[in-house]
């Protein structure tokens, strides 16, 4: 009996040492990346298979997901990414770096692991531990990625400011996040407080260049959603559908539309807000011909409000403008570029999945729906930030979007 008991004191004092060794050994702080690469992480991302469609670099990776469990909004996240999928335990991973990549079929994790560790995960994976094949510790089978198809993607990465992980969305990724052209390399950083995203992607040379905004735009408060852009996108040219009338020629040469709510219980969906364009004279004359038009086919039930506020004309097909000259405005973290958005995830999260089953839309207004649908994939885990604010920007040559999402 004594020796049973003695036998079970030692082992109890192994598991002991052993859970107190795997503490230890797991790092609280994030070790980060810094760009460029060391020549360690490059021979670690030299490993990524070729048939990935994306991967992730991830320096001291239980760390990360440290960081990501206090975040009000990745923990959200990372909660509904563990009910459907194998994840590897911080415990397993301790101070190691993690790579990770996403084929057609799973994603995959490599770790490379002390001695010690790798034979308890090693156990562990032995006697039942469900990480399936996810879980690598040696590199994969396979041939792996094309060192000419990794050298632009790592020169793309040089400029990035430091991260808690690289990420990268290779030519044909069919993420829709960031928007912007592929290949396309992410640094990713996590605060209590805030995510940040800076992505960089080569330049569409068949993209007409714009004068860019050097200035940060002004996001109205109370709006679900503001964008303002140097040159208008596409989708703008499908609003000309949903209201009737030619909007697009008010911001072919720029704009920024204000959006305070959007009535989905219409076949198509109409959105209910403010569109400003800069007080100049060209502008002006644009602005009041346009009104003129409209206010001609008044019989036809297009009816329309304008104003003037801070320097620019406002037109808005509703009663917004009301709401618009009485809000306060936030200035935008970054100098517009290209682009900037600004959007209240909490109320627009459930007008998007409304936008998503309209029919009407999807018909008569395409790229507005696949706006919406793409855009309601991307920020439907996000749903409980307090705010989304992104601007884009290029130099040229490269495409650079800048993303922060508020948890708090």
């Amino acid at each position: 009996m004594k020796k049973l008991i003695i036998i079970v004191i030692i082992l109890v004092a192994l598991v002991a040492m052993i859970a107190i060794y795997l503490v230890a050994t797991t790092p609280k702080t994030s070790a980060g990346v810094r760009f460029p690469l060391t020549d360690a992480q490059r021979a670690l991302i030299a490993e990524v298979p070729g048939s990935a469609e994306s991967f992730a670099l991830i320096p001291t990776a239980a760390a990360l997901d440290a960081k990501m469990r206090a975040n009000p909004v990745t923990s959200e996240v990372v909660g509904q990414w563990e009910r459907s999928h194998s994840l590897p335990s911080p415990w397993m991973i301790g101070g190691a770096d993690l790579l990770a990549w996403r084929d057609a079929t799973a994603t995959h994790y490599l770790v490379r692991l002390d001695p010690f560790r790798a034979a308890l995960v090693r156990t562990y994976m032995m006697f039942g531990g469900d990480l399936g094949e996810t879980l690598l510790l040696t590199a994969p089978s396979g041939a792996p990625i094309n060192a000419n198809d990794l050298a632009p993607i790592l020169a793309l990465a040089e400029k990035l400011p430091p991260g808690d992980a690289f990420v990268v969305q290779r030519r044909g990724s069919r993420g829709a996040f960031p928007p912007i052209g592929r290949p396309a390399v992410t640094s990713l950083s996590v605060t209590s407080d805030d995510i940040l995203f800076t992505s960089r992607a080569a330049r569409d040379a068949d993209e007409p260049a714009a004068a860019p905004l050097t200035q940060p735009a002004q996001f109205a408060r109370g709006a679900i959603l503001t964008a303002t852009f140097a040159t208008m996108p596409r989708v703008v040219e499908d609003m000309n559908r949903v209201f009737g009338t030619r909007v697009s020629s008010l911001v072919e040469n720029g704009g920024t539309l204000t959006v305070y709510d959007i009535d989905t219980h219409k076949f198509l969906p109409r959105p209910k807000g403010v569109i400003s364009v800069t007080d100049d004279p060209p502008r002006r004359a644009s602005f009041e011909e346009f009104v003129n038009k409209v206010k001609q086919g008044e019989s036809l039930g297009i009816h329309i409000r304008t104003a003037e506020h801070g320097g620019a004309l406002l037109l808005s097909f509703d009663d917004s403008i009301d709401l618009y000259l009485k809000d306060a405005f936030q200035p935008g973290s970054w100098p517009a570029g290209k682009w900037a958005v600004r959007a209240d995830p909490k109320r627009l999260v459930p007008i998007l999945g409304r936008l998503g089953g309209s029919i009407g839309l999807r018909v008569a207004a395409p790229r507005f729906f696949r706006s919406a649908r793409d855009l309601g994939r991307w920020i439907d885990a996000l749903k409980g930030a307090t705010v989304l604010e992104a601007a884009a920007s290029d130099d040229g040559s490269v495409e650079e979007l800048k993303v922060r999402i508020g948890a708090k």
